[in-house]
């Protein structure tokens, strides 16, 4: 009866964590705007943008440095890491269009996202929401487009994220473009 005893409590303590509340973690998320990713005194970007308007060290600066709490902030898909509809990694953008057929955003508006469990991808640049931890910290990534390889410095990173199909924003920053001008969101 005893050798079966470390048996029971490793069940048992494998019952109790599997019951504790994982999901609550985002619970409390606060949803946040790209605008909080600049410091207030960076313009918001004006798109399309040209060349020489993410030269240089602008939007190096990173403004959000609060990892403490999980935060919501809904953008534009780019893949990075795809498979057919699957994506494993992708860019979260503040325009959709951007890096592909423009200029790509400072990177304190590129956020890195590798999500919680693959993203179906039913449309280029689909609009989601992201709930996670945002980590600040500059770094670089590559993506495969049609005309080649593209490597795109990014300010923020989310791992393990729960992405969800964005409904509607009132981000001011979110912007929906096309080579032939700003739709509507």
């Amino acid at each position: 009866m005893t050798k079966h005893r470390p048996f029971r409590l490793i069940f048992a303590a494998l019952a109790f964590g599997s019951a504790w509340p994982i999901s609550g973690a985002f619970a409390a998320a606060q949803p946040i705007f790209w605008s909080a990713l600049r410091p207030a005194d960076q313009a918001k970007a004006i798109v399309p943008l040209s060349e020489t308007t993410v030269s240089g060290p602008l939007g190096e600066t990173l403004a959000w440095h609060d990892e403490a709490l999980p935060v919501e902030l809904t953008g534009f898909v780019l893949p990075i890491d795809r498979d057919g509809d699957l994506v494993y990694e992708f860019m979260l953008v503040p325009w959709a269009g951007a890096c592909s057929h423009m200029p790509s955003p400072p990177p304190n508006q590129l956020v890195r996202v590798v999500p919680q469990e693959p993203l179906h991808l039913a449309r280029m640049y689909e609009t989601v929401t992201v709930t996670g931890t945002l980590r600040p910290g500059l770094d670089q990534a590559q993506f495969f487009m049609i005309d080649g390889v593209r490597v795109l410095t990014y300010g923020y990173s989310m791992s393990h994220a729960k992405v969800a199909k964005a409904t509607a924003t009132v981000d001011p920053d979110l912007l929906s473009l096309s080579p032939f001008g700003v739709l509507p969101r």
